[in-house]
């Protein structure tokens, strides 16, 4: 049998890598550089699977994916939600007082903003969580510190956790993507998330004619965001999110009115929702 690989943007330690583990405990995790060589990497089927971030409930919405994903080849297949528990890392010796410096990404430099003004540092974008402890490790420095998950620390014997749990939001929770080359799974009409990537058509109130669908049909709308694509300086697209699948009534009827008024329209994946989402949202 094959071994099954699921592809995240990281290093071991990081926060996608966490995520990886959780959704695919019996397959190998690989990490790549950026979000492009996993989908890339997808697209050849050199692993079967790919897990990455779409926003996090204190920064929003994570770059990139809206880009990214429309024409493919691509279909997302599933959800994921990790709470996101930030320590503070430095190297063997320091003091919490010590640290001038922060390293990390910029999504968790963000979520511990509040933190790190508390502690009078300047925090330091680096690529990602768990490199900027290896970084903190290799310096040598007590001056400097990262913030990063307690796994992240736990793979660097020169590592301390100085102090955890640093977030400034106690339910810091970031959402990740499941993708897959194929997508042949049977689903259910309710209790799926469907999304679609869209263009409106040059019509007046074109955005609020191809939503009306969803209103009179009492389709729940999860999310809708506008992102302008990579090169491109106007023409508006549009990231739609709905509770239900497109094949059966009444969702088909919500997305027929829908294309009504696009130019363009991709369906991204239907998928099934969370169990996180019935445990803390009732949904």
């Amino acid at each position: 049998m094959v071994q099954k690989i699921v592809g995240y943007q990281g290093v071991p330690g990081s926060y996608s890598s966490i995520a990886a583990g959780e959704c695919f405990p019996s397959a190998e995790s690989k990490g790549f550089p950026t979000f492009e060589d996993v989908v890339r990497t997808l697209q050849r089927g050199e692993i079967q699977y790919g897990l990455l971030p779409i926003e996090n409930s204190t920064s929003g919405r994570v770059a990139d994916l809206h880009h990214l994903l429309p024409k493919s080849g691509l279909a997302i297949i599933g959800e994921h939600f990790l709470p996101i528990r930030h320590c503070l890392i430095g190297y063997r010796g320091a003091k919490k007082a010590d640290v001038r410096k922060i390293y990390s990404h910029r999504e968790a430099l963000g979520q511990c903003a509040q933190y790190i003004r508390s502690l009078k540092a300047e925090p330091v974008p680096y690529g990602d969580t768990a490199g900027a402890v290896q970084y903190v490790v290799e310096e040598k420095r007590k001056d400097i510190a990262a913030l990063a998950s307690q796994k992240a620390a736990s793979i660097h014997a020169d590592a301390v956790i100085l102090q955890k749990n640093v977030q400034d939001a106690a339910d810091n929770v970031t959402r990740f993507l499941i993708l897959a080359k194929k997508h042949n799974l049977k689903l259910q009409k309710r209790n799926v998330i469907t999304s679609v990537v869209y263009r409106t058509r040059d019509v007046p109130a074109a955005l609020f004619k191809s939503l009306a669908g969803f209103a009179t049909t009492g389709t729940n709308i999860i999310k809708l965001e506008s992102f302008v694509p990579m090169a491109r300086h106007t023409d508006a697209h549009f990231y739609l999110e709905f509770e239900g699948h497109p094949d059966f009534f009444p969702y088909s009827v919500a997305v027929e009115e829908l294309q009504n008024y696009t130019k363009s329209f991709e369906i991204l994946g239907t998928y099934p929702k969370s169990p996180y989402r019935r445990k803390f949202n009732g949904a």
